[in-house]
């Protein structure tokens, strides 16, 4: 380097002019500016794709989660059309009603789990119960009612020979807050109906046909 070059460069370094190495620092930092975030377009972007895949997997999300409710309402359904067929094996009887209400002043509501015949909770002679491990709860909502009825009521009674009329006294499971296209489902996986303009009345499965459209009764015995 000559003495020309060498003494610009000292007095650059020295404040006395252009300094290299604060220049090149300052064009570094720029750079790391420039890189270090996303650009409004940028974050648009990326914002959109997530929105794009959320439309796509919320609807199979929420598709998931009713067919795991589906799928224990039926398993429901068999524990009780079991525990039934075994009650009324031992004792002879079918139970009279099974609803939510407290054992300890309706113990004759509960009868697959206490031995009461009645309000005054009377034995059923040869009842080998429990026969169910706990009476089952709605999973279609936190605050949905479910109940067993011993009932020849046609707004629950089935049509399993499809003649368009109730066959009589049934021991039905209902329950409520259950859309149409869940009923449909599950109405599909009983009696293999599902589509048919008649699936709601014909076969196991009943839609309500009183005033509530949200409720949905499957026939476990005809007695």
């Amino acid at each position: 380097m000559s003495y020309k070059e060498s003494d610009r460069a000292s007095r650059w370094r020295a404040g006395d002019g252009f300094d290299v190495d604060n220049y090149t620092w300052s064009l570094t930092m720029s750079a790391l500016r420039k890189q270090a975030g996303f650009t409004l377009v940028e974050m648009i972007g990326v914002m959109a794709v997530i929105a794009i895949l959320a439309s796509v997997a919320a609807p199979r999300i929420m598709e998931s989660i009713e067919d795991a409710k589906v799928s224990t309402f039926v398993q429901q359904v068999k524990v009780l059309e079991g525990a039934v067929a075994k009650y009324n094996a031992n004792t002879g009887l079918w139970p009279t009603m099974i609803t939510t209400s407290d054992p300890s002043t309706n113990p004759h509501h509960h009868q697959l789990l206490i031995n009461a015949s009645n309000s005054a909770g009377d034995d059923i002679a040869g009842w080998q119960g429990p026969y169910v491990a706990k009476e089952p709860t709605n999973p279609f909502g936190k605050n949905s009612y479910q109940a067993l009825y011993n009932t020849t009521d046609t707004n629950w009674t089935c049509d399993v020979d499809g003649d368009g009329t109730a066959d009589g006294r049934f021991i039905v499971y209902r329950a409520d807050n259950v859309t149409d296209k869940v009923a449909e489902k599950i109405s599909d996986i009983f009696d293999g109906d599902g589509g048919s303009a008649d699936w709601k009345t014909k076969g196991r499965v009943k839609r309500y046909q009183g005033t509530s459209a949200s409720i949905i009764a499957v026939c476990l015995a005809r007695i």
